[in-house]
């Protein structure tokens, strides 16, 4: 069993002239991928990803349903 929670990364994919934010979640029993949005300039994208992946790697407290 893994004691430091969900293993969280972000991607970013260019795809037809634009950037996707993508979000990978990896816990005990799976993981999970999910497409976020897409944007019109790399830069946007790095800003998006980074927001996401930090506020999903803060230390939610049981009132969040993560223990």
């Amino acid at each position: 069993m893994n004691d430091v929670g969900p293993i969280v990364s972000t991607e970013i994919i260019e795809e037809h002239g634009r950037f996707t934010v993508v979000l990978d979640v990896v816990f005990d029993d799976g993981a999970v991928r999910h497409r976020l949005q897409t944007y019109h300039t790399k830069a946007r994208a790095e800003l998006a990803a980074r927001i996401v992946r930090a506020t999903a790697e803060r230390d939610h407290g049981p009132e969040w349903g993560m223990q």
